[in-house]
């Protein structure tokens, strides 16, 4: 269900946006209630905690775009109404999921819905993972003890105790939670072969992580994991639509 707000000081406006709206039936849409101004609007924000805000952009003495002064990081999301052209540089630069045109186009208004949707959905399902991860505390992290050979000797350590290991040409370091590198002579694929595929994730073709240090996953043009530790992983195109489902059917495992 997509709770909804109407910001909007043109009456007719409001009522053809609710219509078009209850014609969105695949969307689920609630108008949690709609407002003339922008500090009733805002009332009514932090009063209904809203999915969506549909807000016009000119209205007397005020401009819509003051809502990013009074919600530094809405939690919800925005689709700019206007009849003014001239705003749409502005609205695209702060990145809203939609900027509409009166009158509103009824398929405009689908596909920004559309986009509103998919965002929050994405949102959801990182919310899931994070509460997972977060559920996961170092101490009780499952481990194993492994050896590692070295030129003068060998290693042993508990995999609880490594964070990632990162390729450097036909080596590999293994980074431990106190940001110790110990430089091991085996390749990358070498390394995640000895290591149980139930606690480590290849999130890169240069980066393999402890899923147990992971504290957020952010998609982005060029997506990566935070560790617990501050660290960022690159994660790659290839790997980035399925991250969410694999790790968590390793912490299944």
């Amino acid at each position: 269900m997509l709770k909804t707000i109407i910001i909007d000081d043109d009456e007719i406006a409001i009522f053809v946006l609710i219509n078009l709206l209850n014609k969105l039936e695949s969307f689920d849409i609630q108008i949690a209630g709609t407002a003339s101004n922008l500090l009733d609007g805002f009332d009514m924000i932090r009063n209904s905690y809203p999915d969506l805000v549909i807000l016009d952009i000119n209205m007397p003495g005020n401009s819509g775009l003051e809502i990013f002064n009074e919600f530094k990081n809405p939690h919800f999301k925005i689709i700019f109404c206007t009849a003014f052209q001239q705003y749409a540089i502005d609205v695209l630069r702060i990145q809203s999921c939609g900027y509409l045109l009166k009158p509103v186009d009824f398929m405009e208004l689908r596909e920004a819905v559309q986009k509103v949707s998919i965002a929050l959905s994405q949102e959801e399902k990182q919310m899931q993972l994070e509460d997972k991860l977060n559920f996961l505390s170092t101490p009780e992290m499952q481990g194993e003890n492994v050896i590692f050979d070295t030129e003068n000797g060998f290693l042993m350590f508990n995999t609880r105790n490594i964070e990632y290991c990162y390729a450097n040409q036909s080596y590999c370091y293994v980074v431990t939670y106190l940001k110790k590198e110990i430089l091991i002579a085996k390749s990358l694929k070498e390394i995640q072969d000895m290591l149980p595929e139930k606690q480590f994730y290849r999130t890169h073709k240069s980066y393999l992580v402890n899923i147990f240090y992971i504290r957020k996953y952010v998609h982005a043009r060029e997506s990566f994991v935070i560790l617990k530790s501050g660290d960022k992983i690159p994660v790659s195109i290839r790997v980035s639509s399925n991250i969410s489902r694999d790790i968590i059917q390793k912490m299944k495992a």
